[in-house]
C-alpha cells in the first residue's frame, strides 16, 4: 500500500505543476483491454492496430506449414 501511495502522490504532483496532462479515456478505447480480457476479432484488430502491431498470424502459419512438411516419423 505504501508503494501507490507514494506514486498517487507523484502523478498528482505532476499533474499539479502541469507536467503531466490526464485526460478521460473511454471505456471502447482502453488498449489495456486487450491484455487482461477476451475479446471479439474485430476488438482485437481494432485494439491491435491502435498501437502499431502488424498481423503476424500469415506469417506464422506459413513457418508452421513449413516445418511440418519437413518432418520425419521416428518408429
Amino acid at each position: 500500500m505504501k508503494y501507490i501511495q507514494i506514486d498517487l502522490h507523484f502523478v498528482r504532483n505532476l499533474v499539479q505543476c502541469g507536467i503531466l496532462n490526464v485526460q478521460h479515456v473511454n471505456t471502447q478505447d482502453q488498449l489495456a483491454d486487450r491484455l487482461t480480457k477476451a475479446l471479439s476479432q474485430q476488438r482485437t484488430e481494432t485494439l491491435r492496430n491502435k498501437i502499431g502491431l502488424a498481423d503476424g498470424t500469415s506469417i506464422l502459419w506459413g513457418h508452421i506449414k513449413e516445418h511440418s512438411s519437413n518432418q520425419v516419423n521416428v518408429n
